[in-house]
């Protein structure tokens, strides 16, 4: 398996842009290939958020939406190739400089994004732009080499990962270190632990950990969004969702929780293309 993303990596790095912008649209119509059901629930969930577009429109964007995937793949095979100036001059950052700010002040942050544009290389350089120290939220692989592989190279530029499912306490001590927490929090959360908020105007299980530790920690929020221009490389504005006037309890961290999850939504209605429509984002009823 490493063998083969290792070759793919160093393939995608060695061709133009242009050809490499081909074969991530390739491999993203491989990816649409491969599942049907898959392709079912991207266009449910089109249909659920835009239910005001054409047939035409929602399977364009279905597809859209698959070529990037396939070219977040295909760039994120690059990392353990490219140089930093290279990955500085894919992508353009804007607003770190009142993360900084916070950092010097001595308060730990948290970075909140989803599966937008690509999510990988946001991370990737992050610290390129800064001199934070940084620890990203990862789920763990069912490949033990593939996961060691990503491991190895998302960690070139010096974040830190963190497995998902032993974060708690390293997330408490590295934000009370002043350092930067960074994860993806677009994915439906457990039904009856985690906080119900609109996404699209359905009630969706949404991830209250970010909130949670915003409030309970008074470590500011910040999202950021990775948008693929029409020249192929991205721009990135860090925007503060502000949490002062919340209290660390169940309704603030609901309140909380829907401002940051406000932010993605209005990041996709702009480029619906960018975020991946594959997961089942609504599978659970809210019974509240």
């Amino acid at each position: 398996m490493t063998s083969l993303l290792r070759s793919v990596g160093i393939m995608a790095y060695r061709l133009s842009p242009e050809h490499r912008a081909r074969l991530g649209t390739f491999a993203g119509e491989v990816l649409r290939l491969l599942s049907a059901s898959r392709r079912r629930i991207t266009l449910e969930n089109l249909r659920r958020a835009f239910p005001d577009n054409t047939p035409k429109w929602l399977e364009a964007t279905a597809r859209a939406s698959y070529r990037n995937l396939g070219t977040t793949l295909v760039e994120l095979l690059t990392f353990p190739h490219i140089t930093p100036s290279e990955a500085r001059a894919m992508i353009d950052m804007h607003g770190t400089e009142q993360i900084e700010e916070e950092v010097r002040k001595g308060r730990g942050v948290i970075l909140v994004s989803g599966h937008f544009g690509n999510w990988e290389l946001l991370a990737f350089a992050f610290p390129l732009y800064t001199n934070i120290p940084t620890s990203v939220i990862v789920a763990p692989q069912s490949n033990k080499y593939a996961e060691q592989y990503l491991h190895w190279y998302r960690s070139r530029t010096g974040n830190r990962m963190i497995p998902m499912d032993r974060a708690a306490r390293a997330i408490v001590e590295r934000l009370r270190s002043a350092e930067a927490i960074a994860l993806l929090a677009d994915q439906a959360a457990t039904a009856d632990r985690d906080v119900f908020v609109p996404f699209f105007g359905t009630l969706a299980a949404t991830y209250e950990a970010p909130a949670t530790l915003t409030l309970k920690l008074n470590a500011p929020m910040f999202t950021a969004f990775a948008v693929r221009e029409a020249d192929g490389r991205y721009s990135v504005e860090f925007r503060r969702i502000p949490h002062e006037d919340l209290s660390p309890d169940k309704d603030g961290i609901t309140e909380l929780t829907r401002r940051h999850v406000a932010a993605l939504e209005d990041a996709i209605r702009e480029r619906p293309d960018l975020w991946a429509w594959q997961h089942r984002r609504w599978k659970h009823i809210h019974k509240g």
